[in-house]
C-alpha cells in the first residue's frame, strides 16, 4: 500500500518528503517540463480545507474553569499547564483565493492554523496555508477576526509570517524555543484547529529529526522533526511545543495513506524559521510557476524561445506582485502535471537569459546585495519588462522578537 505525505490542511496526495534531488530539483519529464515552484526549492501544490465547520466552543470552554483535580498524574499536570499557557496565543487561518472553473471564476477557502509570536501582531504558519491567497483573516482568542497581510514565505522550507493588519497589543503571544536541543522520546504537544476544531490538543513524543541534502536560501539545511503528536486536517502552522511551553516547531504535513493521521506527522524546526526571518540579504519574490524549456514554450506557446519560467501563481502583495507579474488563470494537465496557463513567461532574470530553476533555486548567489532586479516577459505576444524591488524584503523580521 503507498504511502505518501500529506498538508496538514486538506487531503489532497503530496509528493513524497524528500523525494527533491540534492539540489532542490527533480525532473519530471525528459525534455518538456521541468517543474519549480517560483522561488522556492520544492515544488509543492497546496489548497485549502473547505471552510465548512459548524460553530463550536473552544475546547478549554468545554469543560468548568476551576482548580485542577488532584488525582492527575505529574504529566497529566505538565500537559495542562502547557495548553493553558500557550492556547491563547494560538489562531486560526482563514484564506480565500479566486480559481477558475468550467462555470468560471469562484472562491475557494481554506482553513488552518498559525501562533502570534509578538505583541506588533506577527503569527507565524506554513507556507502553504497561504499560498496563493488573495485575502487572509485571522481569529483571535478573543473570537474577532483580523485582517492580516503576507510578510514572507518560504515554500521549500513550509514556513510564512503574517501580520495583523492592525495590531493588538492585547493579545498574548508565544514564546520561541530551541529546535537545536531536542531529544528523540522527550514530550511534545501540538494545538491547532483540526478540522475546524478550534484549539485541540494533542500529546505525542519526538518521533526523530529528519535531515536532507537540501539548502533553503543555500546556507540552512533542511531538517523537519518526526512526532507522533496527532495532526491532521486543519493543523498546518500550528505550534508543536516543548514542555516549558514554547513553539519549537509548526506543523507542516503527515505521512499517510489515508490521508488522515496514523502516528506520523512532520514539523518545521523553530530555528529553520529563525534563520529563514533574520536573514537581512534574502531574495523573495513572490512566485510560484514551471520552467519550460524550448520544447515545452513551442508546444504551448508556439514560440520559439531558449526557455523560461511560466508564472502560474503571485503572492499577493508580494515584490513580484508590486512589480506587475500575473500569474495563470487556466487550468491544464500535460505531460503528467498540472498547472495553470495565461500567466507571464519570464525570459530574462537580471542578467540571466532564459530563467531556469537554478537561477530561481540560486537566487541569493545570483541577486544577494541587489535591491532592484529587471525581468524581460512574454504576455499576450508582446515582449515586456518590469523592475522587481526587493528592498521590502531584506529586513530581520524577528528583530525585537523574544527568542
Amino acid at each position: 500500500m503507498r504511502q505518501e505525505t500529506h498538508p496538514a490542511t486538506q487531503p489532497y496526495r503530496y509528493e513524497p518528503l524528500g523525494s527533491n534531488s540534492t539540489n532542490g530539483r527533480r525532473q519530471v519529464t525528459k525534455a518538456a517540463l521541468l517543474k519549480v515552484a517560483g522561488v522556492f526549492l520544492a515544488a509543492i501544490f497546496f489548497a485549502g480545507w473547505p471552510c465548512t465547520y459548524p460553530h463550536q466552543a473552544h475546547a478549554g470552554e468545554q469543560a468548568k474553569a476551576g482548580a485542577m483535580p488532584d488525582y492527575l498524574s505529574r504529566e497529566e499536570i505538565q500537559s495542562v499547564k502547557v495548553y493553558k499557557a500557550v492556547v491563547p496565543a494560538v489562531v486560526t487561518i482563514f484564506t480565500s483565493r479566486e480559481v477558475i472553473q468550467e462555470g468560471g471564476a469562484a472562491k475557494k477557502g481554506g482553513i488552518a492554523s498559525g501562533v502570534l509570536i509578538s505583541e506588533e501582531g506577527h503569527v507565524l504558519t506554513a507556507a502553504h496555508v497561504v499560498s496563493g491567497a488573495d485575502e487572509i483573516v485571522v481569529k483571535t482568542r478573543d473570537g474577532k477576526m483580523r485582517p492580516a497581510e503576507l510578510l514572507f514565505s518560504e515554500m521549500g522550507a513550509d514556513i510564512a509570517l503574517i501580520k495583523l493588519i492592525t495590531p493588538a497589543p492585547e493579545l498574548k503571544h508565544a514564546e520561541l524555543g530551541d529546535s537545536d536541543r531536542l531529544l528523540v522520546g522527550q514530550s511534545v504537544y501540538a494545538i491547532g484547529s483540526p478540522y475546524g476544531l478550534e484549539d485541540s490538543f494533542s500529546v505525542g513524543h519526538i518521533s526523530g529529526i529528519r535531515s536532507f541534502d537540501r539548502y533553503y536560501d543555500g546556507s540552512i539545511q533542511a531538517k523537519f522533526i518526526q512526532t507522533d503528536a496527532a495532526i491532521n486536517m486543519g493543523n498546518s502552522g500550528g505550534p508543536l511545543l516543548n514542555s516549558k511551553a514554547q513553539v519549537i516547531g509548526i506543523a507542516s504535513r503527515i505521512l499517510s495513506v489515508s490521508g488522515g493521521f496514523q502516528g506520523i506527522g512532520f514539523v518545521v524546526p523553530i530555528n529553520t524559521a529563525k534563520q529563514l526571518l533574520s536573514l537581512k540579504d534574502r531574495v523573495w519574490l513572490g512566485i510560484e510557476g514551471i520552467y519550460l524549456n524550448r520544447e515545452g514554450i513551442a508546444t504551448l506557446m508556439n514560440r520559439d524561445l531558449k526557455g523560461g519560467l511560466l508564472i502560474e501563481r503571485v503572492t499577493k502583495g508580494s515584490p513580484g506582485d508590486k512589480a506587475g507579474l500575473r500569474g495563470g488563470s487556466v487550468p491544464s494537465r500535460m505531460l503528467g502535471r498540472d498547472f495553470l496557463l495565461g500567466g507571464d513567461l519570464i525570459v530574462e532574470f537580471g542578467t540571466k537569459e532564459a530563467c531556469n530553476s537554478d537561477c530561481l533555486a540560486d537566487a541569493n548567489k545570483h541577486f544577494g546585495g541587489i535591491n532592484k532586479i529587471p525581468v524581460k516577459f512574454l504576455r499576450g505576444g508582446k515582449m515586456l519588462e518590469t523592475t522587481i524591488d526587493l528592498s521590502g524584503t531584506r529586513q530581520n523580521f524577528l528583530e525585537g522578537i523574544k527568542h
